[in-house]
């Protein structure tokens, strides 16, 4: 007999404030965070073409983890670190 596993997490936590937002992307470094799921770097293409165009991004940072299925490697995150915002594709 199994046991049976919720998938919801009942514990409270303290709220979190949001990370500061940038007021404009023009002079922020933005990284592109590819998590390595079919088409990712296709959709992070149009997002960094709609950034540059659309919000006078300048300088794209493309990062990309190994896989999916694991937390970004330290490398990855040091990268990111560099960043004024990081936007992550997340589906396939």
């Amino acid at each position: 007999m199994s046991d049976y596993v919720s998938p919801f997490d009942e514990r409270v936590r303290e709220p979190v404030a949001p990370a500061p937002r940038p007021g404009s992307l023009s002079e922020v470094t933005v990284g592109l965070l590819d998590i390595s799921k079919p088409k990712g770097d296709v959709f992070l293409d149009r997002i960094e073409r709609a950034l540059r165009a659309s919000h006078g991004v300048t300088e794209v940072v493309r990062l990309r983890k190994p896989t999916f299925a694991r937390p970004a490697p330290a490398d990855v995150l040091s990268e990111a670190e560099r960043c004024g915002a990081v936007l992550v594709a997340l589906a396939d």
